[in-house]
């Protein structure tokens, strides 16, 4: 394929586009969806009304019409009927909520407090005007019939006049993460951004990774390590492992504590919305939840049966495809299916042609190998991804399986100086698969009962190999890795709410796990055998001339314990107080974790929100670390099984503001990490055990994971959103510091940058096309070697574009630009090294809904 073939295909897709309606077309009276709840509606409709009035312009014939007949229908009696229950004229006032059983009227549907369970709302307004019983169907009224209604309306966004004519265009989002029930983000506990599925849908985020980019206080380092992908730092954190990823509310982490993969296997195509909750989270998820509890909200059957189907093709051979389907099985006993498959194949950028300087390195290593025919002398890089979900729900009870598997070379992460090979053999593969299934007992109006068994299974590829060099003239083929995890886990949850000025929650978890973390299998794993005895031992001579032996294989296994106790109290009209504690009993470790935290949140207006957040978590000694053994030549790793667990400790200021078509957030924070687990390929004086052995002869620094130092990290996130006429634009930015001290030893951000910003804006071009371009930008990140990409380094940034046409209720093109400008940039990589970005490329495609 052509470099500019997306170009081309952009041309062909504006092609398409019709005419703009013309100035003198009579255009129907919008319809408003307003919210389903409890309150009054006279309640609803008084001062969003008046404030309607207030903005509408005179001069626009449409609003003041529009302005006059709210005005009017002030004193006029609301009238319901079945068809049109829950539905209002005009959209609430912010403030304005029903939280007595912790269900948020938000016009999505009916809230069910149950673990990962949401409403979701219609995309499409209905045809006939709610308040008038006689009213033709729209089409009817304009004079079109129902294939003409298809061109002319918009089913996510209302046309482009209608938008002046709505008060409130930005909402105050739903949230579940924060505290296991469903609030508004700005009555959470934390700091909260949500994403919802028509940012997903208009932004073109297809992967989980492609909303991280946009976030603030968050960094997306591509390519970082075959072995998780994508490194996600966090407000200064860095490791995959302390960030709890869950897909409603299921925790799909690994269970053997290994790095989170972010690679292009988690879809966010179906979900109803994203949920970021920054810092700690262990009072509520236990171990590992330092940095954020990222919790994906799958689409739930709204009442009818629908099925997606989509594809894309574009640079670099990328294909992806994917199907969903959603229905309702029988309705008077809420019986709901929902599933999903989606499939990403691609190849990355050409390191040869498009970082020559770079890829020199690799190519002095490759040029002079015989064993593999020339291979190596470019660059074989791929990425696949699979990604599988289904859910069952029905009679307070509900089962789900989600699956993710992928395959990427595992030469990624700037490995210039010990020359990976960038062969079609070297390949890293991995998946996972998670499975729940929860029942709630609702023993009365204010209390209930769930039960939660869910089980995580984790396993590398038996096929997946590292290819080094093992002479001047050949590479080493052999070296295989193979390693899987499993838990089986109970939790059990009480929620009691007898009014809506106070919560309590109170849980408790009992989890079994049984890891074999990767190891190395010369040749390749055999699953007949038993895996410890199949690998061996590693043989070497300490200081003393006695022979000693480590295992090449570990099997921990080990039971968790934990209860977990939070309340909330509405002290004071404009004052909330939360407050909560867990305690963790495992048995890899002596240490009993308490991670209590305390939220004090203060609705200093109706529209402004102050929170204070004082949080405590933990990171479990992961057998990933512990106990993983390796010799690299020059390293020699041993087990260590009394790593004690790494403690963070968090305060943060936030503060947010919801106007008519802003929202803006603030927060700053100070946290702190001590008893830091030092992996033992960084050979610290800690990791240190003797130096040195010998292995046959040959020296060796024999090293362990273990724990020393401590680190501060501060700094800032300033982020909102605007939605003005026909736009809809995002941005932020991030000023992060950090500080890590081991033995008077000082170091400062780990590969990552001081300063981010990102800027987005979505733009109505037409009824039918959304364009969406954005940016990323950062500072140079520091403490990385940049060898031949100095150039790169320097500020780097990348732009995007996506567009979106909706040819009608059923057809959906896009064309989606990743860095719009071939911008050559490079990331910190885990050798420490800088290590090349992905150039242009782009796709274009099409989605199918019935």
């Amino acid at each position: 394929m052509t470099r500019h073939f997306p170009i081309i295909a952009l041309l062909c897709v504006m092609g398409l586009l019709p005419a703009s309606p013309s100035p003198g077309k009579e255009l129907a009276r919008p319809v408003r969806l307003g919210i389903a709840g409890n309150a009054p509606q006279e309640e609803f409709s008084k001062s969003a009304t008046a404030e309607a009035a207030q903005k509408a312009d005179p001069n626009n014939p449409l609003q003041a019409a529009l302005a006059a007949e709210d005005q009017a229908a002030k004193t006029a009696p609301v009238q319901e009927s079945d068809a049109g229950e829950g539905l209002s004229l005009d959209p609430p006032v912010p403030g304005e909520l029903d939280s007595g059983k912790g269900e948020l009227d938000s016009g999505k549907g009916e809230q069910d407090p149950g673990k990962g369970d949401s409403g979701t709302t219609e995309d499409r307004l209905p045809l006939t005007d709610p308040e008038d019983a006689d009213a033709k169907p729209l089409d009817e009224a304009n004079g079109e019939d129902e294939d003409d209604l298809d061109d002319d309306l918009d089913f996510d966004l209302p046309p482009l006049e209608e938008f002046a004519a709505q008060p409130y265009l930005v909402d105050v989002p739903t949230v579940f993460s924060a505290s296991l029930r469903e609030e508004r983000s700005t009555e959470a506990p934390g700091t909260v951004i949500v994403i919802d599925k028509t940012e997903i849908r208009r932004r073109g985020y297809s992967q989980l990774i492609d909303v991280l980019r946009d976030l603030p206080g968050m960094e997306t380092l591509e390519n970082y390590f075959s072995e998780f992908g994508t490194q996600v730092p966090v407000r200064g954190i860095s490791g995959n492992n302390k960030i709890v990823v869950l897909v409603n509310g299921m925790r799909v982490n690994p269970p053997g504590g290994e790095n989170f993969p972010f690679r292009r296997d988690f879809s966010v195509r179906f979900a109803e919305r994203v949920e970021i909750v920054y810092g700690s989270g262990s009072t509520l998820y236990g171990q590992d939840a330092i940095s954020a509890v990222i919790n994906v909200v799958m689409k739930q059957p709204e009442g009818e049966n629908i099925v997606e189907l989509g594809g894309e093709v574009g640079e670099n051979y990328e294909r992806e495809i994917w199907a969903w389907t959603a229905g309702t099985l029988k309705a008077d006993k809420n019986i709901k299916v929902s599933s999903f498959i989606q499939y990403h194949d691609s190849q990355l950028t050409d390191l040869d042609t498009e970082y020559p300087a770079y890829w020199q390195d690799f190519f002095n290593v490759a040029s002079t190998k015989t064993n593999a025919n020339g291979k190596g002398v470019r660059p074989d890089r791929n990425d696949y991804g699979l990604n599988v979900f289904g859910r069952l729900e029905g009679y307070d009870s509900s089962i789900q399986v989600w699956h993710r598997a992928s395959e990427r070379s595992s030469a990624e992460g700037g490995y210039a100086n010990t020359g990976l090979g960038y062969l079609p053999e070297a390949q890293w593969g991995d998946y996972s698969t998670a499975v729940e299934a929860a029942n709630t007992w609702k023993v009365s109006k204010h209390k209930s009962f769930q039960t939660i068994f869910t089980y995580n299974d984790y396993q590398i590829d038996r096929d997946s190999r590292y290819v080094f060099p093992a002479s001047p003239t050949e590479w080493f083929l052999d070296d295989f890795k193979w390693g899987r995890g499993w838990s089986l886990e109970l939790e059990e949850i009480y929620r009691f709410e007898p009014s809506k000025d106070f919560s309590l929650l109170a849980g408790g978890v009992m989890r079994y796990s049984d890891v074999i973390p990767k190891s190395t299998f010369i040749g390749g794993y055999d699953p007949r055998l038993d895996p410890v005895a199949q690998s061996g031992t590693f043989n070497y001579v300490d200081g003393n001339g006695d022979p000693q032996t480590i295992p090449q294989v570990s099997q921990v296994t080990f039971w968790t314990f934990a209860a977990y106790l939070e309340g909330q109290y509405q002290m004071f009209d404009k004052l909330r107080l939360v407050g909560g504690v867990r305690a963790t009993t495992d048995e890899r470790y002596d240490e009993k974790p308490i991670t209590p935290r305390f939220a004090a949140i203060y609705n200093m207006t109706d529209r402004f929100t102050s929170k204070y957040m004082y949080t405590q978590a933990f990171v479990a000694p992961a057998p990933y670390f512990a106990f993983a053994t390796y010799d690299n030549g020059t390293l020699l790793a041993t087990t260590n099984p009394d790593v004690a667990p790494e403690t963070a400790e968090t305060h943060e200021l936030n503060f947010t503001y919801y106007g008519d078509d802003i929202s803006l957030g603030l927060s700053v924070y100070h946290g702190t990490q001590a008893d830091l687990i030092i992996v033992s390929d960084q050979a610290a004086p800690q990791n240190i055990v003797e130096d040195p052995v010998t292995v046959n002869g040959n020296p060796r620094t024999l090293v362990q994971t273990a724990n020393g130092g401590d680190s501060v990290r501060y700094g800032v996130d300033f982020y909102g959103k605007v939605k003005r006429g026909s736009t809809d634009s995002w941005f932020s930015y991030s000023y992060v510091d950090f500080e890590q001290t081991n033995l008077g030893l000082v170091t400062g951000l780990p590969l990552i940058s001081r300063h981010n910003g990102r800027l987005g804006v979505t733009w109505q071009a037409t009824q039918r096309l959304f364009l969406t371009p954005s940016l990323v930008i950062r500072s140079t990140p520091e403490n990385v070697a940049a060898g031949s990409l100095r150039k790169e380094l320097h500020d780097p940034y990348e732009i995007n574009f996506y567009a979106l046409y909706q040819r009608n209720r059923h057809v959906d093109l896009f064309l989606d630009l990743r860095n719009v400008t071939d911008h050559d940039y490079a990331l910190g990589g885990f050798t420490g090294d800088a290590y090349a970005q992905e150039t242009f490329s782009g796709v274009v495609g099409m989605r199918l809904t019935y």
